[in-house]
């Protein structure tokens, strides 16, 4: 995949390199309504994984995120998102983002990329903020809605609507 970058030159020189997800500063959170939408169900993705890499003429990411790190606060509710009628981790272990280009002015960020959910991959842009933590530490967080049906995830159909609200925000080291 071939992707772009369209950063100020002070900030593409900050950003420049690789740089790994740290799994204990970031999340990936859900809200979804149940019971015809009456009910708020949130929910998050354990463990995470990733890397970004910037320079001058093109910038890749990827966040991986264990479909079976599923956590509704119900086993029983987690076990079906698990089975093949949602997110069918057996055979579909990992939802994959894959960045595909990133646009980054100022602390506002907007990433073009896919979404790899149950084998359905979808685009899914998305816009949210960039903040220097520290040196060599970065962060952005999104927040989108996802359709998951057009995504593939189609179980329960008439208890769970279309939307699911998303929440993604991940804590980036430089590497060394």
């Amino acid at each position: 995949m071939s992707s772009t970058t369209r950063v100020a030159s002070t900030q593409a020189r900050s950003l420049a390199g690789t740089w790994h997800l740290d799994a204990e500063g970031s999340h990936a959170r859900f809200t979804a309504r149940t019971l015809a939408g009456l009910v708020k169900v949130p929910g998050v993705f354990h463990r995470l994984a990733g890397t970004m890499s910037f320079d001058e003429r093109r910038t890749t990411g990827t966040l991986v995120i264990d479909a079976a790190s599923i956590d509704t606060g119900n086993r029983l509710r987690d076990r079906h998102l698990r089975s093949s009628e949602f997110f069918g981790v057996s055979k579909h272990p990992e939802l994959r983002y894959e960045a595909v280009s990133i646009v980054v002015d100022g602390p506002r960020v907007t990433i073009d990329g896919e979404l790899l959910i149950a084998g359905t991959r979808i685009p899914l842009p998305l816009a949210g903020e960039l903040h220097h933590e520290a040196d060599g530490v970065i962060a952005i967080a999104c927040r989108t809605r996802l359709d998951r049906i057009a995504a593939g995830v189609r179980g329960a159909r008439g208890m769970v609507p279309r939307a699911v609200d998303l929440h993604v925000a991940v804590r980036l080291r430089r590497a060394p």
